[in-house]
């Protein structure tokens, strides 16, 4: 028989607690997605920079064996070997040209017409001046600059789900080697003293006009030493 004092729960108060309880664990489950998510995308931000540059500097010790070229290279695969084989990575080295002299020349004639329209002057100012003689050694510092210069990026693709990551990783090398060929400031180093300011003048001695000693550099600094204009002797301190 049973008791009249005591309830059990109705259709209706079991049906609002399964209510709540779902609605409870349906946001919990929502969050939690969100930080594996958000781990997950950490974990990835955080390992594709890494690679692109472990891979741009296998890229560039390979090419300094072999040699630099002239022209764009591709690089494409995988990162199977590091042991993310589902990261892709495209590797773009560009070969950094120059334009020709005369297309700089041109380019600063466009640019004075614009500013200031003064055609037809035939008095030059020091920077003109400037500009003039850097047409007699622009061939050979636009090879040596194309030679030492070179830029590489490298693009990571890391698939998450049925979204995409990107993360592009872009640097400069720099050989200085290739500088070499650039003429000093104050021209080739022939040995021999300046004139008028030479080591055999009276009261000169070698840090005013002398030669640069043996084994010391070039005379007139070049590249990795101080730059002595040719009118001061183009002397190199021992």
């Amino acid at each position: 028989m049973d008791d009249p004092g005591r309830r059990g729960f109705t259709l209706i108060e079991v049906l609002v607690a399964m209510g709540i309880l779902s609605l409870s664990l349906t946001s919990l489950l929502t969050s939690q997605m969100q930080g594996m998510r958000a781990a997950r995308y950490a974990q990835i931000a955080s390992v594709a920079p890494f690679l692109a540059e472990s891979k741009l500097m296998d890229i560039e010790w390979e090419m300094r064996q072999d040699g630099w070229s002239n022209s764009d290279q591709t690089f494409e695969g995988t990162f199977d070997e590091a042991g993310w084989p589902e990261i892709r990575y495209t590797c773009l080295v560009d070969f950094l040209e120059l334009p020709e002299y005369s297309e700089l020349a041109q380019a600063v004639a466009e640019a004075e017409n614009d500013t200031d329209g003064n055609v037809g002057i035939d008095v030059q100012d020091a920077g003109e001046q400037a500009f003039g003689v850097l047409g007699m050694v622009w061939p050979i510092v636009k090879s040596a600059i194309e030679g030492a210069i070179r830029k590489a990026s490298c693009t990571v693709v890391v698939p998450d789900g049925k979204a995409q990551h990107e993360f592009v990783v872009t640097t400069f090398w720099v050989d200085p080697t290739k500088l070499d060929q650039i003429p000093q400031l104050g021209g080739e180093d022939t040995g021999q003293p300046t004139p008028g300011a030479g080591a055999g003048a009276p009261g000169a001695g070698s840090s005013a006009g002398g030669a640069a000693r043996p084994g010391s550099g070039a005379a007139g600094g070049g590249v990795g030493g101080p730059i002595t204009p040719p009118s001061l002797g183009g002397g190199r301190r021992p």
